[in-house]
């Protein structure tokens, strides 16, 4: 036991001496150790390092930048913003605490404070190629897009290179493009009869205005020899700076849709590159058959990634609660308007503007039968104001006159869109 004892003892001796052996090394040394943790995702270690450093050498600029930046990178942003003015104290001309400030209140979204910051720097630095594309960005942000073209052009005078500059400008020439034409052709293969198939296509404008977007819809949909027609609009207006809210109304006289379809959801954006909404759908069939559905979202960005899970829950007073989901990542590329993408869930879900109501069975129905579906999408930016999309689909649905078997559905889906 004694032993025991005496092993654990010179273990936790070892372990304090090995601990503090960094404290030994010059203040170059730590902070390239301290460099090499804050990039390994090891920043409560490195603040530990940097601090130190800090304690005896409390002017090393570099060291209180990087000891900024990992107190921006775990959300700390009132520290990291309190490290970088301390060193723009001392040197107002230092351009890397300049940029880490900027950087920063970019991240927590301060546009007003970042374009002060970014034309105070600029005054020093006037051709500084980093300054000149952030301020651009800040304008685009803050929706003063003749005034973001001007910086861009200014900074591809200075740096005719510059691919960033280059993609900037395309992405603002969109911005200023107020109105899209979107066309949308979609066919449905069902394997339990090759004589069993639904066609469906939609036209729709897009308009951008002060107070948000605006969209007027109409679907056309044929099915077993019926076919059907339902218009509907949708409305995105802002309420606040990241709240946004999403209204929906359609009609049809066609059983292929509902007679009217109503949807209602806000959309707030969160902290960490978060957003969450929460609504509903009403979708009207007739006076005896009409279903509320409740829905909402969980979405994250990750670098080039989006990950989103929407589940959709249907209260019935005789079937009973039945609950479906969609999940969907993306993995983005040069541009917001390409991407390939997956999409998986189970059950019906009111948002996938195929045939959403269906000749033979009563529409009840659709909300309680079990199904199945993953998919595949690519989308691409053709040119600057021209998107086209495909997504392929495979569906595993339950038979509604042959409960407990399944049928195959092949879905492909085109997606063009011009915008002007």
């Amino acid at each position: 036991m004694k032993q025991v004892k005496l092993t654990f003892l010179l273990l936790l001796v070892v372990q304090i001496l090995f601990a503090q052996e960094w404290k030994s090394l010059g203040a170059d040394e730590l902070f390239n150790l301290a460099r090499e943790e804050a990039f390994d995702g090891q920043r409560k270690e490195a603040r530990e390092k940097l601090s130190f450093i800090l304690e005896s050498s409390p002017d090393y600029a570099d060291v209180r930048i990087l000891l900024g930046r990992t107190y921006a990178w775990d959300g700390q942003r009132k520290q990291a913003i309190a490290e970088f003015q301390t060193v723009l104290k001392n040197d107002p001309q230092y351009r890397d605490a300049n940029n880490a400030l900027i950087d920063v209140l970019m991240w927590d979204e301060q546009y007003e404070n970042a374009l002060a910051a970014v034309n105070q720097a600029l005054e020093k630095h006037p051709n500084f190629d980093d300054f000149l594309y952030k301020k651009a960005v800040i304008q685009k942000n803050l929706e003063k897009l003749n005034e973001a073209i001007t910086s861009t052009n200014y900074l591809l005078q200075q740096n005719p290179a510059s691919e960033r500059g280059k993609e900037l400008l395309e992405s603002l020439k969109v911005a200023k493009l107020r109105y899209a034409v979107n066309y949308r052709l979609g066919a449905d293969y069902f394997d339990r009869n090759s004589n069993q198939y639904s066609l469906y296509s939609s036209l729709q404008l897009n308009r951008r205005n002060n107070w948000g977007t605006s969209i007027a819809r109409v679907n056309v949909a044929r099915r077993f020899e019926s076919n059907g027609l339902q218009g509907e609009i949708d409305l995105y207006p802002t309420i606040a700076n990241g709240l946004y809210a999403y209204l929906n109304y359609g009609f049809s006289t066609s059983s292929l849709f509902p007679e009217h379809r109503f949807g209602a959801e806000l959309h707030k954006s969160l902290p960490k590159s978060f957003e969450a909404s929460i609504g509903l759908r009403h979708l009207y069939f007739s006076k005896s058959s009409k279903v509320t559905i409740y829905t909402g979202s969980i979405g994250w960005y990750y670098k080039s990634m989006w990950f989103s899970w929407r589940p959709f829950i249907t209260p019935d007073k005789q079937a009973g609660t039945s609950f479906s989901c969609v999940g969907n990542v993306r993995r983005y590329f040069k541009s917001p308007d390409t991407f390939i993408g997956l999409i998986a869930g189970f059950g019906y879900s009111p948002d996938i503007r195929t045939i959403q109501s269906s000749d033979g069975f009563a529409t009840d129905q659709i909300f309680t039968l079990r199904s199945q579906r993953a998919g595949v999408s690519f989308q691409k930016l053709l040119k600057y104001n021209l998107v086209g999309s495909v997504d392929l689909d495979v569906a595993h649905q339950e038979l509604a006159y042959d409960l407990g078997n399944y049928m195959w559905i092949y879905s492909l889906v085109g997606n063009l869109t011009y915008r002007f």
